[in-house]
């Protein structure tokens, strides 16, 4: 999965000027899901066996969600 995240990563990345914003808009997404995580339970929004939500799945949700607001080219994220 962490080359997955690395790939949509560096997409993100050649798509928009400001790099500074971006990382705040991700890691701001990732911190507002795993917030919601916690109060839902972890088998609701991940899938999970409950009480415990890796962090590298919730670092992949905020990018799919922030690549899905980006035009990444060919229309495919990742």
């Amino acid at each position: 999965m962490s080359s997955t995240i690395t790939q949509i990563a560096c997409d993100l990345n050649e798509e928009v000027d400001n790099k500074y914003a971006l990382v705040l808009e991700v890691s701001d997404l990732a911190k507002r899901l795993l917030e919601d995580a916690r109060h839902k339970g972890d088998e609701e929004m991940f899938g999970g066996s409950g009480g415990n939500t890796s962090l590298e799945k919730v670092i992949y949700q905020a990018l799919i969600m922030k690549a899905s607001e980006i035009d990444i080219g060919d229309g495919l994220i990742g």
